[in-house]
């Protein structure tokens, strides 16, 4: 996809588009600046957060900090970021060496899309005004935000609620093993509550691993209806 078909299907034309270019360049891509969409990705992420906080604060006037908190953390997440990536076919704008491209499919992978997603909100913030950033982000978070009704809870949060009461003694993580180099690594975490099957899962950060290892708990749980 060309540049000016990506810029029709976002509905915004870039002054510099060079903002635009260095958004999609991955730090595999060599070019002659060596620069990739880090730093954009970076302020993204802020932008993000800050147009979201605005937008759910006013949406939702009765709510707490802690019920805003959740449904924030969704609309931010990885999950969110690559299913906006996939809609606007950022993929096939990828500055990327071509083996990487080609396992962009894999898990260890699918954050390039999330994280490319946040550069280019960063670019369009920096290329005009903060206006032309919230108008994209309300362009396609807007459906997600009313989507979520009740503030989404992660699953180790829905796993301590339960069992706080039913009275029972809160859930165990243990770090099993760290796998990988140094650069890179992966850790497995167990979970375990008295009465219920011990469930472990991998990830890349400790919190992710406990993450998931509740998830496969929690789905455990509700099939067999054991609280």
């Amino acid at each position: 996809m060309k540049v000016h078909e990506f810029e029709k299907k976002i509905n915004y034309k870039f002054k510099n588009k060079s903002l635009i270019d260095l958004a999609f360049t991955h730090s595999s891509y060599k070019n002659k600046t060596n620069t990739d969409y880090e730093r954009l990705e970076f302020l993204g992420d802020r932008v993000l957060s800050l147009v979201l906080s605005e937008y759910l604060f006013l949406k939702y006037p009765k709510e707490n900090e802690g019920a805003l908190s959740k449904r924030l953390s969704n609309l931010v997440s990885k999950q969110t970021l690559l299913e906006v990536a996939n809609e606007i076919s950022i993929k096939e704008m990828l500055k990327i060496n071509y083996s990487e491209k080609k396992n962009l499919k894999l898990k260890k992978n699918v954050s390039i899309l999330s994280d490319v997603c946040e550069a280019l909100i960063g670019a369009i913030y920096l290329d005009t005004s903060l206006d032309n950033a919230k108008e994209f982000i309300f362009k396609h978070w807007k459906k997600k935000v009313s989507k979520n009704i009740v503030p989404p809870q992660d699953p180790k949060s829905f796993l301590q609620e339960v069992v706080q009461k039913k009275g029972l003694n809160l859930p165990k993580y243990i770090l099993k093993k760290k796998i990988g180099p140094a650069h890179n690594p992966r850790f497995e975490i167990e979970v375990s509550l008295k009465g219920i099957k011990k469930f472990s899962a991998v990830a890349k950060t400790i919190k992710d691993a406990e993450i998931k290892a509740a998830k496969n708990m929690v789905g455990h749980i509700l099939k067999n209806k054991l609280l």
